[in-house]
């Protein structure tokens, strides 16, 4: 008796340390659970985090390129300028040469005019001035006729030389005007050009500058591209992580529920082991209770039928489209969501059904778990329409899905959000 007595107070004991252990070790891989939790949500902060800094890169570096590309065709525009001002510079400078030989040649005729005209007054006055030579010219003609003819003709050669010299001052006057005048245009043409050089300075220097923010985005961006990598793929280590702490749990579950049936089992044998051998009466009346227990439970079976069939006519005659009407409600279901283009990092644009994303941009297919939604299905995303489920990904578990956008900006815009889904076929 004291053996029996000392086996049990044993399997009891050691029953009571094993539920311990297992509780202590099922707390500690829940622990687990929550701390990898916590950082896989810390992880999907930090990536949404980052998929907004990207946009608002991806959106800076496009106004940045509308600049530069303005500030080309402002260069493109002001080097032309330059170019018709520097024409327009050699053609006046070209009129101007030309005036100038004018000028000189016009010179040299005024400049021999007016040694004719000096000599013409040196006779005069060698002669006894103008009046004399023209009494003795005219008292040396011959006849009337002669003597008015040499009269008329000296008037006209005396008429001729003035207005000859006064029309090679109007004309030396003129040129010397017209000259001055290029001379300005040539300068003012100069001075455009200047303008025109250091504005075309000023937008090359703008330009540059301007090169170097956009490298410089373009560098960030890389970088933060390179980031949402790296934690993409933190997120899916973690996943992977949490699922096998949760398959750990379960494994420890069922392991101490098959501890647990082992002890109630070795428990039953201690307790029998101590029942005394001689027990036919009792066992008789236990016979006769489980018999009893028996009709009692028929009874119970019999009224808990009827109570069945009776609520089963009650609700025959409720509303009949109560039923469908839960039943698409239970179809939808909450899934998270992310987008992804046919050029991101890793991808080949075609699908893992065979879809060449490249060649059908419109395309409306998200890619998913297909132990959760089977690749061909059809389903309805609550507010953007009805998709194919053609292609996965290495990050789609569970009841996750990536929604295909033609355009990077849309699918950075879209980042990490909850949606409501339902497979239709």
């Amino acid at each position: 008796m004291l053996k029996k007595l000392i086996v049990t107070t044993l399997v009891l004991g050691l029953g009571h340390s094993i539920i311990v252990d297992n509780a202590y070790a099922t707390e500690g891989l829940k622990d687990e659970q929550e701390r990898t939790e916590q950082e896989r949500e810390t992880v999907r902060s930090e990536l949404s985090d980052a998929e907004v800094s990207l946009v608002a890169l991806v959106q800076e570096l496009d106004v940045l390129n509308n600049q530069l590309s303005d500030l080309d065709e402002k260069i493109m525009e002001n080097q032309e300028k330059i170019i018709e001002t520097e024409e327009n510079i050699a053609e006046n400078e070209e009129e101007v040469e030309v005036l100038t030989v004018e000028m000189e040649r016009l010179q040299d005729d005024i400049d021999q005019r007016f040694e004719l005209l000096k000599d013409r007054a040196s006779s005069y006055q060698k002669n006894g001035g103008a009046s004399t030579s023209y009494i003795e010219v005219v008292l040396g003609s011959e006849s009337f006729g002669d003597f008015v003819t040499r009269v008329v003709t000296i008037s006209r050669i005396a008429q001729a030389d003035d207005e000859f010299i006064k029309q090679l001052e109007l004309n030396q006057k003129k040129l010397e005007n017209v000259q001055k005048e290029h001379e300005d245009i040539i300068q003012e043409l100069h001075d455009q050009v200047t303008e025109l050089e250091v504005l075309h300075a000023d937008i090359k220097e703008q330009r540059e500058e301007t090169t170097q923010i956009r490298d410089d985005l373009k560098e960030n961006e890389e970088k933060q591209e390179a980031l949402i990598a790296e934690l993409i793929k933190e997120e899916q280590d973690l996943a992977l992580k949490e699922e096998d702490i949760r398959e750990r749990i379960e494994a420890e579950v069922q392991r101490q529920n098959a501890e647990k049936e082992a002890q109630a089992e070795a428990e039953k044998a201690a307790v029998i082991q101590e029942k005394p051998v001689n027990q036919s009466k009792e066992n008789n009346n236990n016979t006769n209770n489980t018999n009893n227990s028996t009709n009692n439970n028929n009874s119970s079976t019999a009224n808990t039928s009827s109570n069945s069939s009776n609520s089963e006519t009650l609700t025959s005659r409720g509303p009949s489209n109560s039923k469908s009407s839960d039943s698409e409600v239970q179809s939808w279901k909450t899934f998270s969501a992310t987008a992804y283009t046919a050029s991101c990092a890793g991808c080949s644009g075609i699908t893992s059904t065979g879809i060449d994303l490249n060649r059908n941009p419109n395309s409306k297919v998200i890619a998913v778990d297909p132990s959760v939604i089977p690749l061909g299905s059809r389903v309805e995303v609550k507010g953007y329409g009805t998709f194919l489920a053609a292609d996965t990904g290495g990050a789609i578990n569970g009841n996750k899905i990536d929604i295909y956008m033609s355009n990077r900006g849309d699918a950075l815009s879209f980042g990490s959000r909850s949606v409501e889904l339902r497979v239709l076929n």
